[in-house]
């Protein structure tokens, strides 16, 4: 190592040797020119290739300029320093450069550091092995060294342009994927990676024009130069793909590059998705081909420096909404050179705008039917306010007239009185009853469920077998019903309303009818017909809007019957209905439909 000491009398300085230091030194001064983008993907490889070179250059300066083979030797060792990381590190700029970071993983980069550094091992030792250079001698006429190579040499000169053409050839691809403005930076780039082992070759199998110069670390310097003016000249570092893979891949949404011919000169991550997965490669395709429905949709973005509109696109059966805008691209000359489309996933908007317009019909609905109740509930009170004071007023009458005639009054009129408070008191409770029928029916959700709709009618008739027996009512039923869709104790109450009313309103005695039959569109109709004096259109048409009663000398009810019933009904998913031809002892006939249960 005493070798090291530098003795100018051991050397030899040509021009050459200035050639190599100043190829060094600008090494170093790009280096530190890079330092500033050094948090730029791919500047780190960029930064130890520099480095590397610099070592190389400097190592084979020394190496040219000595005059005994040992100091040449010990030089050519130091060099290696940048003979095996110089190519990894392009490998691994050329990795990030085009994208492919998916490659970049820690433990592949320490690897094949771990290689390259393993590789020294080789000349450091070669005197132990001479596997390395079988041997070395000084070209009295260069001063060059003449080395023998041994198969260490040719393993570490396989690895080194394994790594450094395939470097070379990512770039050359990325020239066919990026657009028109990025060519010329990759054009550069490309032409910049090959000098490197163009320089090499003409060393190794010597046929350079300077006998045993090598011109490899020379050629890294040109290299340094070229990527310089790409830096300076196109702002490299600052562009595709660096910005790219940090901003447009990490964009959720879908953004596509068209070039002025139409045809797909870049996209990102989150477009890929959205298109056709059996099309592999996209880049130089026609945009129509790409996307073969929307002809008209690529035209529009053309024509229009801004342009905007939403599609609709079903993915995995599931109907997805998207929001488009394009923006016309121009180049350095003003000139269109292509547009930029975004796509935007807008399904969550969308179907958060659908569920506060269907918030909104619901809640209008309501407001309806809130309004609705308003209205009968005003048009009903005056009749039950009226009723259940002159009912309340008799009890209070009846009640007070007890305890003025208490220990006077006869048995006979006693009863009597008790009788009127009975009466009163019962239809006050059935007016009660009434009332929460109808806010249960309203408030209330059920289930619609198989009805056996006989059972139904018997329990009804049941219910009415006191007023029955006392009108001496005739009923007639049919030997069997249409099962259908409903609620069992909501389908009572409504028999026993429209049964209530053919006895009220029938005739002397009443002879009522009750009956089914099939409809159109899957549903059953179940009507009770009465043999009273009928009903006018007008009594008709207002029949079941208001809370009215049919005959106000014969009814005992309020009236709110009918209005529970078509409630009910429609609640089911049906409606009612009244005929009559308004002719006496032909009476009515009152309907309610509901669907039929589906075989």
């Amino acid at each position: 190592m005493n070798n090291l000491s530098f003795n100018l009398s051991n050397y030899i300085v040509t021009p050459f040797f200035f050639l190599l230091l100043i190829s060094g030194l600008i090494g170093i001064i790009t280096f530190f020119f890079l330092i500033r983008f050094r948090e730029t993907p791919g500047v780190k490889y960029w930064l130890i290739w520099q480095i590397a070179t610099a070592v190389w250059a400097f190592t084979y300066a020394f190496e040219f300029a000595a005059t005994d083979i040992e100091t040449k030797i010990m030089w050519s060792k130091f060099s290696y320093l940048g003979i095996v990381y110089c190519p990894v590190s392009f490998f691994f700029f050329s990795l990030e450069f085009s994208s492919s970071e998916r490659f970049l993983n820690k433990k592949f980069v320490i690897a094949l550091y771990s290689i390259a550094t393993f590789f020294l091992i080789s000349p450091f030792t070669n005197e132990l092995h001479f596997l390395h250079w079988k041997s070395f001698s000084i070209n009295p006429e260069t001063n060059a060294t003449d080395y023998v190579y041994g198969p260490f040499f040719w393993i570490i000169f396989v690895f080194s342009y394994l790594t450094l053409m395939t470097g070379i050839i990512k770039i050359f691809l990325l020239y066919f994927r990026l657009s028109a403005f990025y060519k010329k930076q990759i054009t550069l780039l490309f032409i910049a990676s090959l000098i490197p082992p163009i320089g090499n070759l003409i060393y190794v199998f010597q046929i350079n024009p300077v006998p045993g110069f090598d011109w490899t670390p020379f050629s890294f310097l040109v290299t340094g130069i070229l990527i310089a003016i790409n830096i300076s000249q196109y702002q490299m570092f600052d562009l595709v793909p660096f910005a790219r893979n940090k901003l447009i891949d990490i964009i959720p949404d879908g953004i596509l590059i068209i070039d002025k011919s139409l045809r797909i000169a870049d996209y990102n991550s989150a477009m890929r998705k959205l298109i056709d997965k059996d099309q592999k490669e996209l880049i130089g395709k026609l945009a129509v081909q790409v996307f073969p429905h929307r002809e008209e949709f690529i035209k529009e973005i053309i024509l229009h420096d801004e342009y905007q509109t939403e599609i609709s696109r079903e993915f995995n059966g599931e109907m997805r909404h998207f929001d488009v805008q394009s923006t016309t691209l121009y180049d350095h000359h003003q000139q269109q050179n292509g547009c930029l489309v975004v796509i935007k996933d807008i399904t969550r908007r969308i179907r958060a705008e659908e569920g506060i317009r269907l918030n909104n019909i619901r809640l209008t609905n309501e407001i309806k039917e809130k309004e609705k109740l308003i209205v009968d509930l005003d048009a009903f009170s005056h009749t039950v306010a009226h009723d259940l004071k002159n009912m309340l007023g008799a009890i209070v009458s009846a009640s007070n007239l007890i305890k003025s005639g208490y220990g006077s009054l006869p048995d006979e009129d006693i009863l009597e009185i008790n009788d009127l408070i009975n009466q009163s008191a019962t239809k006050t409770m059935h007016i009660t009853k009434e009332l929460l029928t109808l806010a249960s029916v309203r408030q209330q959700d059920i289930q619609a469920r198989r009805i056996k709709m006989q059972k139904v009618v018997l329990d009804s008739i049941s219910r009415l077998k006191d007023i029955v027996d006392r009108e001496s009512a005739q009923i007639t039923l049919p030997k069997s019903w249409p099962d259908v869709l409903g609620y069992g104790a909501w389908l009572e109450e409504v028999w026993i309303n429209y049964i209530s009313n053919a006895l009220k309103y029938g005739g002397t005695p009443p002879v009522i009818e009750l009956g089914s039959e099939l409809t159109a569109g899957g549903k059953a109709k179940f009507w009770i017909k009465d043999n009273g004096k009928g009903l006018s259109g007008d009594e008709m048409s207002s029949l079941f809007n208001k809370f009215t009663r049919l005959d106000t000398l014969k009814a005992e009810g309020t009236g709110l019957g009918l209005s529970i019933v078509k409630r009910i009904i429609e609640k089911l998913n049906g409606e009612v209905g009244v005929e009559s031809k308004n002719i006496p002892g032909e009476g009515c006939t009152f309907y309610f439909i509901l669907p039929l249960v589906q075989s």
